[in-house]
């Protein structure tokens, strides 16, 4: 039992050192063959290159959004320290204009987030703004004095009613138009209000435009109603970085398909050109693909 035991583990022995040398063998015979070796040796020069071009793409992106993001910080920067500055334009028109904000969706602060927040509710905006490039808005004061035309109606010998009217208009899709009453009785030695109504009917016209000046945007603002004061103006302009980012190249499996024409290597390990077929299971790492 012994003697089988031992034969048995000198033959598995003999069979290793057999297999051993066929595939030292082999070995040799690839690597004695130049043409493989030199297309294999082309073929990983290429695929470094490749990879060298990637992580230089991968690394130009980074340093792009990056100075994207310093760029946003201080153009933010000065439009906190902004104000609105009122100036007339050719027609003699208000005109007003203040720098704009940019905000990245994908990295909002605390306080931005708060004030698109604000945005959100009023406008009735959907949550992640997504599909919005701009947010806009405006306080305006309206000071105005009227120049009224009125009339008198005797109703009977103690009540008198007061028409007013007034109507401007400034052009431009700008107009005001002021009517209504008051009807006094005179009685007891003294004037009594009976009914007093006014009704007041303006049309406001605001023309808005955001203009790069400089390599900054501006928002512009104008009227040429005349009782309007623009006291405050705001402008957002709204990006999202993470969807400016190339998507993330992931290791996959992939079934291909091709025709065509150029070098091949055949089974005696020889280098030819001619056309090709072929069907094939791959598989792609990600720092191969460009």
């Amino acid at each position: 039992m012994l003697q089988m035991v031992l034969c048995g583990i000198m033959d598995l022995t003999g069979r290793n050192r057999r297999i051993k040398r066929n595939m030292i063998t082999k070995i040799k015979d690839i690597l004695s063959n130049r043409t493989l070796v030199t297309f294999v040796a082309g073929a990983l020069l290429c695929l470094l290159f490749l990879r060298q071009c990637n992580s230089i793409e991968n690394l130009k992106q980074d340093v792009k959004l990056a100075q994207e993001d310093a760029g946003r910080q201080l153009n933010n920067f000065k439009a906190a320290q902004d104000s609105v500055t009122i100036l007339r334009n050719d027609n003699g028109d208000q005109l007003a204009q203040i720098r704009s904000y940019e905000f990245d969706l994908s990295n909002l602060e605390g306080s931005q987030a708060k004030l698109t927040k604000k945005y959100k509710k009023a406008l009735a905006l959907n949550d992640d703004l997504k599909e919005v490039n701009s947010l806009i808005s405006a306080n305006l004061e309206i000071k105005d004095s009227l120049d009224v035309t009125t009339t008198t109606e005797i109703i009977d010998t103690t009540t008198t009613k007061v028409t007013f009217a007034s109507s401007e208009d400034f052009g431009d899709g700008n107009s005001r138009e002021l009517t209504g009453f008051s009807t006094f009785k005179y009685e007891f030695e003294q004037f009594k209000v009976l009914e007093t109504k006014f009704e007041l009917k303006q049309t406001l016209s605001l023309m808005a435009a955001i203009e790069n000046v400089d390599g900054a945007d501006r928002l512009k603002l104008s009227t040429s109603y005349p009782g309007l004061e623009i006291k405050d103006i705001e402008n957002i302009n709204l990006v999202n970085s993470r969807l400016n980012r190339k998507d993330q190249k992931k290791s996959r499996w992939m079934v291909g398909f091709g025709v065509g024409y150029g070098v091949n290597l055949n089974n005696n390990q020889v280098i030819s050109t001619g056309p090709s077929i072929g069907v094939g299971l791959y598989w792609s790492p990600k720092f191969l693909q460009f």
